[in-house]
């Protein structure tokens, strides 16, 4: 059996070929930005960060830097790195009813995306939510992308083996943001395996970014079943 999650709560349906995702759970419940209904749509800011920052109590991502001067020193430019952060929201905003935009203040945003300043990993996630809530779903608060300076990183597939591209591991780490967990090692951009297999969404990315937000036009996911559901374990891509 599997279980179909939609605003209304659980139903039962059959057991198919679906493609897994999983949803992240924090301290026994799902999250998500705007209402927290499963299936139900959000608009969300986002920014790179323009100086360093500290965030008490964060697990991942407490302490982040511009960056900006980062990928520089790897040989991508400013507007490289803002035209591949547009394209990772996009896969997201293309697939389902969350729309992203832009903010030249961090201040104003809700996702901000750093360098770590204590690099280690690969790269990293972390999620805030209100704690005023009730239920099995809670909204998203602050959520926050880093990725280690440290590291090599490229636009594109190929090359050096050891780089990851830019826009593949931002749309991993917004998939955490928004609320997706790893299902897996591989077969989805969600899975915690870096692979030049693909560079989009999956099908079973697509089918946990629909259950928490709906589809684009706007319905619910009535029949996106999600797979499992787990407590976080890591929020990032090895």
């Amino acid at each position: 059996m599997c279980v179909a999650l939609t605003g209304a709560g659980a139903i039962v349906c059959p057991a198919q070929a679906e493609p897994p995702f999983l949803l992240l759970k924090l301290d026994g419940a799902f999250v998500k930005w705007g209402e927290p209904v499963l299936g139900t749509g959000a608009k969300v800011r986002y920014a790179l960060l323009a100086d360093r920052r500290e965030f008490a109590g964060a697990r991942n991502c407490a302490d982040m830097s511009p960056l900006e001067p980062t990928l520089h020193r790897a040989g991508i430019a400013a507007d490289q790195l803002r035209a591949e952060t547009a394209a990772a929201f996009s896969m997201w905003e293309r697939a389902a009813n969350i729309r992203f935009e832009a903010v030249a203040d961090p201040a104003q945003a809700d996702i901000l995306i750093g360098a770590q300043t204590m690099p280690a990993g690969r790269a990293f996630a972390n999620v805030d939510y209100r704690k005023d809530g009730q239920g099995e779903t809670r909204r998203i608060d602050k959520a926050l992308i880093c990725l280690n300076p440290k590291q090599p990183w490229k636009v594109g597939f190929g090359g050096n083996a050891n780089a990851y591209d830019l826009r593949y591991t931002i749309a991993h780490e917004i998939g955490h943001a928004i609320g997706l967990n790893h299902p897996g090692p591989s077969g989805q951009l969600m899975g915690f395996k870096y692979a030049e297999s693909f560079r989009g969404l999956q099908a079973g990315d697509l089918g946990g970014v629909v259950a928490l937000y709906g589809s684009r036009d706007g319905t619910a996911a009535a029949n996106v079943p999600a797979a499992r559901t787990a407590q976080p374990t890591g929020m990032g891509l090895r």
